[in-house]
């Protein structure tokens, strides 16, 4: 049985053009989603279809979507369970969409966006997400037992990956 509510719903929501591409991209996608739905669709929707996957997960990207407005970028958009049709009746929301990927690496089981290229172990523990202490704390390379150097600058790439074990290597050197 359809309930008004339902009927309701129904006539409130409708499929709505949107357009993604990735930072540094003209390759844009094309697709349609309902008014209804969270803005966190578009984001999926468009690195699905760009072949990309967002990270750490689809469910709670550290990704970016932004909007774009004639070719301009705007700021990243903080609230991706906003609606797509309330975002759009905003004045100068666009129904075009750049999806930033993110320098997102990983540290065991914490996930942390890098500040630059390159860090060093100090400056990747010091990271608000990762927070863990240089002097309690070694960083190495995934398989590794050669701890990374603690003030030597390593590459940091997306999704790339260290492990952090509490060994104390780091403070042990200090003393």
């Amino acid at each position: 049985m359809t309930t008004v509510a339902t009927v309701n719903e129904a006539a409130h929501t409708h499929e709505i053009p949107v357009t993604t591409r990735l930072f540094g991209d003209d390759h844009a996608t094309h697709f349609r989603l309902a008014s209804s739905s969270p803005l966190l669709d578009v984001l999926q929707e468009g690195a699905e279809k760009a072949g990309v996957t967002l990270l750490p997960s689809p469910n709670d990207p550290l990704d970016r979507l932004h909007n774009l407005h004639a070719h301009e970028v705007g700021p990243a958009i903080q609230d991706l369970e906003q609606l797509v049709g309330q975002f759009l009746s905003q004045p100068h929301a666009t129904h075009e969409f750049a999806i930033e990927l993110v320098p997102a690496f990983r540290v065991n089981t914490r996930w942390a966006i890098a500040a630059s290229p390159t860090m060093t172990p100090r400056e990747i523990l010091a990271l608000p997400s990762i927070n863990l202490a240089p002097q309690d704390y070694t960083l190495y390379a995934p398989g590794s037992n050669e701890p990374l150097p603690l003030d030597t600058s390593i590459a940091v790439a997306r999704a790339a990956v260290f492990e952090a074990q509490r060994d104390g290597r780091y403070g042990a050197a200090a003393t």
